[in-house]
Order: structure tokens, then C-alpha cells, then sequence
């Protein structure tokens, strides 16, 4: 995705501390490998815990922010006064059965 396409992202994020448990062990060889061996053995070695951190820092790059959706306009007005709408009956939502009878309002409730 070029720059001119829309919108960018940051180069590179926030390094995750769990990436330096596999940096810090392969600095740790390369300084070891660099005072035993040889130094070019040693960069290598300290060039290749660089590339994890870079790549784990490129990994964790945030995403692009989409962009806001602006709330629709009201297509009508709603009156002053008006009452909302008594709301609709959802799947699995209690309704009296078919057939049979319901007390009548202001009935004793029988057990």
C-alpha cells in the first residue's frame, strides 16, 4: 500500500517485553562469543538480536485508524408528545398460549 492510496501507518511500534527474553540471551552470546572466539562471529550474532527487535517492533506497527462515521440525520422529526411504540414481541419471549384462559386484570393470583 503506497502513502498515496489512503491512509498510512507508522513504520514500526512498541517493542513486547517477552521479544528482549530472546534478545537479551543472544547480546549476552554474542559478548561471550566476541571475547572467547572472534568479534565478526560475535556481530553476527548481535546483528541477528537486532533483526528480532526490529522485526517484533515492525510486527506491532498499529493499524491504519479507520475513518468516523458521522451519525445520519433524522430523516423525520419526532413530534412533541408523541409516545413510543409499545415494543414488539422477540423470538422466545413470553406470550399467552392459544386456547387458554388468562385471568382477568385485577384477578387474585392463584397458586
Amino acid at each position: 500500500m503506497s502513502p498515496r492510496d489512503g491512509l498510512s501507518r507508522p513504520m514500526f511500534g512498541k517493542v513486547d517485553p517477552c521479544c528482549l527474553l530472546a534478545a537479551l540471551p543472544m547480546l549476552l552470546v554474542a559478548g561471550i562469543v566476541v571475547a572467547m572466539v572472534s568479534v565478526p562471529a560475535g556481530l553476527i550474532v548481535a546483528v541477528l538480536a537486532g533483526l528480532v527487535v526490529v522485526f517484533d517492533s515492525w510486527a506491532n506497527r498499529p493499524g491504519p485508524v479507520p475513518p468516523t462515521r458521522r451519525p445520519r440525520p433524522q430523516t423525520r422529526p419526532v413530534p412533541v408528545g408523541a409516545r413510543p411504540r409499545p415494543p414488539v414481541a422477540r423470538p422466545g419471549a413470553y406470550r399467552p398460549r392459544p386456547g387458554v384462559r388468562q385471568p382477568a386484570p385485577g384477578a387474585p393470583y392463584r397458586r
